[in-house]
């Protein structure tokens, strides 16, 4: 008979390339996981992983047989995770990244949520614009601007968004605002910038024309929450994200500049490893999550 515990071992090496990472992940010695492949093979009488190169890769029967025993794992997996969840309370840690600028305004209120209603609960959150990995750094549920590339991983977005180009009314009040792109040369543009280049750029989009501006900031930061408060003290003009700034225009701090032109949309992607591979407090942080910051 074959053995279930082989089988998950084989979808470990396949999923990590690697017998060693796949030893370690599990826990393991690596001589076992070489074992439980190597007898999974025999049992069904083909070979699953080509050994023969020092990157192993899956033959074409391993890669059919790992692409049709996964989505059985991950099921068996989930169902004995959802039985779990039904004699424990919710106790534990729970690890999430979200991106800079963002936390205060988006997730500040999910977490005071998700505390109140689960007390015993503890919470570590790495605000961070890189992408950790799930395994190796411990997380359990990452919030995006970027989608992930590992096709195993299940994205969802929860809120579309642009940046708008504002100034604030000090400003407007002793400066013509810019009416087309071209304009804003003449102005002092604060930009978005950590990198060596000297000149940033601007993709403004109306209707079926784009304008591509290119300038020198008159002061560039790496942190928006810095840029909105150097445009609220009427430095220049800059772009923010929509949750920074449209408080602020609706109450009149803010004005938009060329608001006919639109920045390109944005989404804020939930990405995880699955259901079956995601803590229960991971699930309850992403359900306060999906309904105070999706849109």
């Amino acid at each position: 008979m074959i053995s279930l515990d082989a089988i998950s071992v084989f979808a470990e090496v396949a999923r990590l390339k690697s017998f060693t990472e796949a030893a370690r992940v599990l826990n393991v010695p690596l001589s076992t996981v070489s074992r439980k492949v190597s007898e999974l093979e025999t049992s069904l009488r083909v070979q699953l992983v080509d050994r023969s190169k020092r990157q192993i890769r899956l033959t074409e029967a391993g890669a059919t047989y790992y692409d049709l025993c996964r989505k059985g794992l991950e099921t068996l997996v989930h169902a004995n995770r959802v039985m779990t969840d039904r004699h424990t309370d919710t106790i534990g840690t729970v690890t999430i990244t979200v991106p800079p600028n963002l936390f205060e305004i988006l997730f500040l209120e999910t977490i005071e949520t998700f505390q109140a209603r689960h007390p015993k609960a503890k919470l570590r959150v790495f605000v961070t614009e890189r992408i950790l990995d799930f395994v190796e750094d411990g997380v359990d549920l990452s919030f995006r601007v970027a989608p992930p590339n590992q096709p195993d991983l299940v994205t969802r977005t929860l809120l579309r968004y642009r940046h708008r180009l504002v100034a604030a009314a000090r400003y407007a009040a002793v400066n013509s605002l810019p009416r087309t792109p071209g304009e804003l040369q003449h102005h002092n543009c604060i930009g978005f910038g950590f990198s060596k280049k000297r000149h940033l750029s601007w993709s403004l989009t109306k209707q079926r024309d784009i304008e591509n501006v290119s300038f020198e900031p008159h002061l560039s930061v790496n942190d928006y929450a810095a840029i909105r408060s150097a445009i609220l003290s009427g430095h220049g003009i800059g772009e923010l994200p929509e949750p920074l700034c449209t408080d602020l225009i609706q109450s009149g701090q803010l004005i938009e500049v060329l608001p006919d032109w639109r920045f390109p949309e944005i989404r804020l992607f939930a990405v995880h490893a699955g259901k079956a591979g995601m803590p229960k407090l991971a699930r309850l942080f992403l359900d306060i999550a999906a309904k105070q910051v999706g849109a």
